[in-house]
């Protein structure tokens, strides 16, 4: 009697258990996030947001407790998938929650750390259209910088380095999106206007971006800046080549955040140092599940 192997391996290899860890951080934070959900829609009169909450809320619970292997697949993926929605349903959970906004604190650090406030005077000073373009691509190469590393991993079936990479990702943006809706700020942008930058192309299409896909209250920490520093130190440890490419992206987003008055510098600042915070607590989570595997083995 012949065996048919299974498509894929057994379901507790270290891929597996961070791709669990990664939809189980989803679920908890789509379900700890159902009553603010319900609260917009109570003052909106619209349930299409908690509809689209409650899908999501159930897909990532699905791949968390089901162990068949036919899922496996959309269970590595579903993280990167769902991101999009929960950047943009911030802009729903953000008002559910009715925290004030925190700009006026927001502008004491920046004033306290830089004299001034960088977002609104730092273009003028150098109203140089060629500097201005540089800046504003690589704002825009922020989508790049997130999604082509762990595709191209998944692509060329580095699975340990695809999870690990998703993990990551997972923690920066939970920390981010957490603190907007406990510490919304809404940044430059919204209160000032973007910064009176030089107009080029690439800055009228990040301009248009922004305009269609913001969500207000974002701004602190910088998401773009943190994600983006977990992104180019996973790639600096699985990619070194693309890594590099994405460091210098990274620091280029980081100027063009504030260049384009898009964010305060302490939003930049912060954003700094959360990326680098979570893809340490991704890392250690990673040996964790690694040594749990080993354990599993010897026994």
């Amino acid at each position: 009697m012949s065996v048919v192997p299974l498509p894929f391996p057994a379901l507790d290899a270290p891929a597996d258990r961070a791709a669990r860890l990664s939809n189980a951080i989803i679920a908890a934070y789509l379900a700890a996030t159902i009553w603010p959900m319900v609260e917009y829609v109570r003052d909106t009169r619209d349930s299409t947001s908690l509809v689209l909450h409650l899908v999501a809320l159930g897909a990532a619970t699905t791949v968390v407790v089901s162990r068949r292997t036919e899922l496996r697949r959309l269970r590595d993926l579903l993280p990167l998938l769902l991101g999009p929605f929960l950047y943009v349903e911030l802009r729903w959970l953000i008002p559910g929650v009715g925290h004030p906004h925190s700009d006026a604190l927001v502008m004491t650090w920046e004033h306290a750390l830089f004299r001034g406030n960088p977002s609104a005077t730092w273009a003028p000073a150098m109203p140089w259209r060629a500097l201005s373009e540089v800046l504003h691509f690589a704002y825009a190469s922020y989508y790049a910088i997130v999604i082509v590393p762990p595709v191209v991993l998944y692509a060329r079936s580095r699975r340990d380095e695809f999870a690990a990479t998703l993990l990551a990702l997972t923690l920066v943006y939970g920390a981010c999106f957490t603190t907007y809706l406990l510490f919304p700020v809404d940044g430059p942008r919204y209160l000032l206007g973007p910064a009176h930058a030089p107009n080029g192309p690439v800055r009228v299409f990040v301009l248009h971006l922004l305009e269609a896909g913001s969500s207000r209250g974002t701004a602190f920490p910088s998401s773009h800046v943190a994600a983006s520093v977990v992104a180019t130190l996973c790639a600096l440890t699985f990619q070194r080549r693309l890594g590099v490419v994405l460091a210098v992206l990274t620091l280029g987003l980081a100027l063009g955040t504030v260049y384009g008055g898009f964010h305060y510098g302490v939003d930049a600042l912060a954003g700094a140092l959360v990326g680098p915070a979570c893809w340490f607590a991704a890392r250690a989570s990673w040996r964790a599940l690694s040594l749990a595997e080993h354990s599993a083995t010897a026994a």
